[in-house]
């Protein structure tokens, strides 16, 4: 009797690819590929006094003025769009997206749009500023907008990329002060923060988060938040940030015009601003880390005073990290000058090692606070870290620990 065999009895299920490199580390290599990029194109163009050969060297009118800014603003969204297109290619690779390009591309365009009007606008100020009150009155002026910037916070993250939020009954979770708000997003990385000036704060936190987290974990993470708030570690996280961003709109003014001799209110010497401010942003992402990271290892040891258990803010620590993407391990040079947040695994350890005083110099997401308020210097690396290329509505909110 001849046996019929099954052509299929053999083959090996088809089992999905599991990717060789970590989403985390994917997200960096991008980071630094746009970000090195930006900078030194931004050096480039000063060391060739490029401002002065491609745009107006001479007051002019506004109008005038806001079109060869627009222009500039264009070919930047250019050079942008396809470093942001392999983001989206990440995200699709690494199923945190289940958008199609068609639709990404139409966000990030809008998205352009809204950010480059912002950097017009703010461009505009300076030249006006500028134009009636000098050097002095940027100083003031650079007080102001980054007062304004970090009260509107999250009115800003609504006009990049359409996030509203609600208020949250958050009275049968915790006894804090502050009001806590949800946000409903699709993107996966948005972890929320806290928003406005002091004794103003308001936690924000993904809507999503109400209905997938342990009321004991939300909770816990609220509490913590909290901590930050009453501990003064957030106070001095915006206060080092609106310094660091006040100090390089004024040194970027003042060597526009007395190194490039160029008038701050030209064209050339907005664009000249916009160069030398993205490279004082550049200094900051490899400094400012490490403050930030004193304040998340603080904010940790203060939760447990508080009588959180060590186990559950594990558990919240290690849910927040999956949720921003982060990689499991990295070294410690990698850690301090790409990763504002470090480690869950260095956070658990630092947990188990007696507390020691307080590092004055611990201040919370200095590091994003400054890329956030850069747009009031005319940066261009806000939008260029690896956790926000291509990630609109991460561009006022960036994750927070």
């Amino acid at each position: 009797m001849t046996s019929k065999t099954n052509p299929g009895a053999n083959k090996v299920p088809l089992q999905t690819s599991k990717p060789l490199i970590a989403y985390g580390r994917m997200r960096r290599w991008l980071g630094m590929l746009y970000v090195g990029l930006l900078v030194s194109t931004s050096m480039a163009a000063l060391k060739l006094d490029l401002p002065r050969a491609l745009f107006s060297t001479t007051r002019q009118g506004f109008g005038s003025l806001a079109l060869e800014l627009a222009t500039a603003l264009t070919v930047f969204a250019l050079v942008s769009l396809p470093l942001d297109s392999i983001g989206f290619c990440i995200e699709q690779r690494y199923k945190k997206s289940k958008s199609t390009y068609r639709f990404f591309l139409g966000k990030q365009i809008a998205a352009y749009f809204r950010h480059g009007a912002t950097i017009l606008i703010m461009a505009i100020l300076i030249a006006l500023v500028n134009r009636y009150f000098g050097l002095p009155g940027l100083a003031l002026w650079s007080v102001i907008v980054t007062s304004m910037l970090l009260s509107g916070q999250l009115r800003l993250a609504r006009f990049y990329a359409g996030l509203s939020a609600s208020t949250v009954d958050s009275s049968s979770m915790f006894q804090g002060r502050a009001t806590v708000l949800a946000v409903p997003t699709t993107e996966r990385c948005f972890t929320g923060g806290i928003i406005g000036l002091p004794s103003q704060e308001k936690i924000v936190i993904p809507e999503h988060w109400l209905n997938e987290l342990p009321q004991q974990q939300l909770q816990t993470l609220l509490l913590r938040r909290q901590e930050v708030i009453r501990s003064g570690l957030r106070t001095k996280g915006i206060l080092i940030a609106a310094l660091f961003t006040c100090s390089g709109i004024l040194m970027a003014g003042t060597l526009t015009e007395r190194y490039f001799s160029l008038a701050v209110d030209s064209a050339a010497g907005l664009v000249t601003i916009s160069l030398l401010f993205t490279l004082w942003s550049f200094t900051g992402l490899i400094s400012l880390p490490s403050i930030t990271h004193l304040a998340v290892y603080e904010a940790d040891k203060l939760a447990v005073q508080t009588g959180v258990k060590d186990s559950l803010l594990s558990q919240v620590i290690c849910r927040v990290d999956e949720d921003m993407g982060e990689e499991s391990s990295r070294t410690a040079a990698v850690d301090n000058i790409f990763h504002p947040v470090p480690t869950a695994a260095r956070r658990l350890e630092a947990l188990n090692q007696p507390r020691q005083m307080e590092n004055p110099l611990a201040a919370w997401q200095t590091a994003r606070y400054a890329l956030f308020l850069s747009v009031a210097g005319l940066g261009l690396l806000g939008r260029a870290v690896h956790c926000n290329a291509g990630k609109p509505a991460l561009w006022a909110m960036m994750p927070a620990d």
